[in-house]
């Protein structure tokens, strides 16, 4: 059985379409009402930021929701991006009854 493996979306991307476009603002003017510089906001919607705790208050001042919403969001994207690594690391198990 062939699963397809659904895309790993920054939380960015979703406060983009979902926030943003949904309610038609600007970049600049979703930065000046989060109190962030557009540079900042536009680094965090195209995926090159991660969303900080404190922009997740920000996000959540402004918008409604709560912080953990985007904090939960922007871990499971980085453990995801993660888990697509880990195999990489070449990691080997500490065994106790090795040790004596």
């Amino acid at each position: 059985m062939h699963t397809k493996k659904m895309r790993n979306i920054h939380p960015g991307e979703i406060l983009k379409e979902e926030v943003i476009n949904a309610h038609d603002l600007t970049i600049t003017t979703a930065a000046a009402m989060l109190g962030v510089t557009r540079t900042t906001l536009s680094n965090v919607l195209n995926g090159k930021s991660d969303i900080s705790p404190e922009m997740c208050y920000r996000i959540a001042g402004v918008f409604g929701g709560t912080p953990d919403i985007w904090a939960h969001l922007q871990t499971k994207y980085n453990l995801r991006a993660m888990a697509d690594k880990a195999s990489q690391l070449k990691l080997i198990p500490y065994n106790v009854a090795v040790r004596a």
